[in-house]
């Protein structure tokens, strides 16, 4: 049986994908590896570090590779920023030879700019989730620190032993700012850069109320408490929010898949229907209009069921 040559190069570049996520892990623990050995030995660490690594700190000074690294960060990826850049070249490379084999060359253009935008909403989508994660936490975290300041301990002390008693994200954030406190960071200064590392409305009330109390004093505890409770009555009603609206969200992707599918089954029913179409202006204007639409329709829709609680 004959394999369609779409299908072939499907195929190598999701492999080929699959081998520079791969081969990133591997070069990460092996220089991660070294860079623990070489710790020992003063000044050993640049000479230590591969060409890969080498690269990987070139993008970051960029401001691009700035942003995308804090943002990897912010999301809970483990991954070089030079990895996903190249898993988004290779995506996009794929976009342009599978699209172009279909429609009109300028469409695969378009799909590998659509697939440069599909990697960073989902580094968006898991940023968002990581983040509603951190705000359930937040009651428990409250409760916590409020344990530990009732018994005596300071705000120091309090903030290592929830790093130690949480799961993850809450756990791994209070360890990054508790390192920051155990170096000499002031208090305000690390509280406010795990603000600006999980931005939101709840964790900027906890940290408000406990800076505001480390300056001027006051009953911390019985603060906390309070916020606990509020904490918890605000998750409980973000989630029925969200259950609420999460259909209007799941009914505009699945119209949106069905129209891509629909794409594809007039191609396989009529081969070479498409590439006709989108080489004629009037094909190209009905194709461009229904994926603004689209688009439109899912800012609208994103902009609808974005509810402030």
């Amino acid at each position: 049986m004959n394999v369609p040559y779409p299908v072939i190069l499907l195929l190598l570049a999701v492999t080929l994908a699959v081998a520079i996520w791969g081969l990133g892990d591997l070069a990460a623990g092996w220089g991660q590896r070294r860079r623990l050995v070489a710790r020992s030995v003063l000044g050993s660490d640049a000479r230590m570090l591969t060409l890969r690594g080498r690269f990987d700190i070139a993008v970051r000074r960029t401001g691009v590779g700035k942003a995308l690294a804090r943002r990897l960060a912010a999301s809970g990826i483990r991954m070089p920023v030079s990895t996903f850049l190249g898993l988004m070249i290779v995506g996009g490379a794929a976009a342009i030879v599978l699209i172009g084999q279909w429609i009109a060359p300028v469409f695969g253009l378009a799909a590998a700019v659509g697939v440069g935008f599909l990697f960073l909403a989902y580094v968006r989508r898991r940023e968002d989730r990581r983040r509603e994660e951190f705000i359930a936490q937040l009651p428990e975290l409250a409760r916590v620190l409020s344990n530990a300041t009732h018994a005596g301990l300071v705000m120091r002390t309090a903030i290592e032993i929830a790093a130690d008693e949480l799961a993850d994200p809450a756990g791994e954030e209070l360890k990054r700012t508790a390192d920051a406190l155990r170096i000499g960071q002031p208090l305000d200064e690390a509280l406010r850069a795990l603000v600006e590392r999980l931005p939101s409305r709840e964790l900027g009330v906890l940290v408000s109320t406990l800076v505001v109390s480390a300056r001027a004093g006051g009953s911390l505890v019985t603060a906390l408490r309070t916020i606990a409770s509020t904490l918890e009555e605000r998750k409980e009603t973000r989630r029925e929010v969200r259950t609420i609206m999460g259909e209007a969200v799941v009914t505009n992707w699945a119209v949106g898949a069905l129209s891509v599918a629909g794409l594809g089954l007039i191609n396989l029913l009529q081969p070479g229907a498409l590439r006709v179409m989108s080489e004629r202006l009037v094909g190209q204007v009905i194709l461009g209009v229904a994926a603004l639409l689209f688009v439109a329709s899912l800012l609208i829709i994103r902009r609808i069921t974005r509810i402030d609680v």
